[in-house]
């Protein structure tokens, strides 16, 4: 009885193979394309929460945003503290005020 044809186990392994594929890309997608339409600040804030993160430190900065001092804190766990619409806990730009680069 050799009928033509894909059997279940050949579909279910290439389900699995297609999975772990987009898996392991759309992280990476979703990276890269949110960084370049980012503002100075927005880059600026999310490298001083990570330079927090790693050196276990606070660190502490003033930025101008269309020339009004903002100061930022980011704290060695992650989360800033600032007046700028920055989510508190992720250091992301919160949506729908993203100011986008020139």
């Amino acid at each position: 009885m050799n009928r033509p044809g894909v059997t279940l186990v050949e579909l279910i392994v290439v389900l699995a193979i297609v999975a772990v594929i987009a898996g392991v890309t759309t992280p990476a997608f979703r990276r890269v394309s949110l960084s370049p339409n980012v503002s100075p600040w927005v880059s600026t804030v999310n490298a001083a929460r990570r330079t927090a993160i790693d050196s276990n430190r606070v660190v502490r900065i003033t930025l101008s945003v269309d020339e009004t001092p903002h100061a930022v804190t980011a704290l060695p766990d992650g989360s800033v503290v600032t007046d700028l619409p920055v989510d508190r806990l992720t250091g992301e730009c919160k949506h729908g005020e993203v100011k986008r680069a020139p």
